[in-house]
């Protein structure tokens, strides 16, 4: 009170003591603006904390999305990588088949007559030397 008026007043002796009364007031005043600070503090607290929890959560749920989408991507590079291999396999098999079956006719060509002029059917092996060598090729790319 001393110091809203500005003044201070020497203690009345005549007075009865109101000291234990005033001392009461006082902490319990006091206690009343202590609980509210403590109220506001916790308030805030509770803010800080919950605001921190939805930033973790949606962290939580960014690195969900993210390891889906590299998920997805692998699986995705898998899936091509085997369609490549089994192309791949596809195209070496046909050349060796194609290389199988010319053997045989080249050896029996050379001992039936080297003096024929070039056949239908010399001509397809041609055809299919070229479809071996684009394949081959085809092969060195991958």
């Amino acid at each position: 009170m001393a110091f809203q008026t500005g003044r201070t007043r020497p203690p009345n002796r005549n007075a009865p003591n109101n000291e234990a009364f005033n001392s009461d007031s006082e902490s319990s005043s006091d206690s009343d603006g202590e609980s509210t600070r403590l109220s506001g503090l916790a308030a805030s607290f509770r803010v800080v904390s919950d605001s921190l929890l939805r930033m973790e959560q949606t962290e939580l749920e960014m690195a969900k999305a993210r390891e889906a989408l590299r998920l997805k991507a692998e699986k995705q590079r898998v899936e091509l990588e085997a369609e490549l291999t089994q192309m791949l396999l596809q195209t070496q098999l046909q050349v060796a088949s194609l290389v199988s079956r010319q053997s045989p006719r080249r050896k029996r060509k050379r001992v039936e007559d080297a003096d024929e002029s070039p056949s239908p059917s010399s001509s397809i092996s041609q055809r299919e030397g070229a479809l071996v060598l684009s394949l081959v090729q085809c092969n060195l790319l991958f």
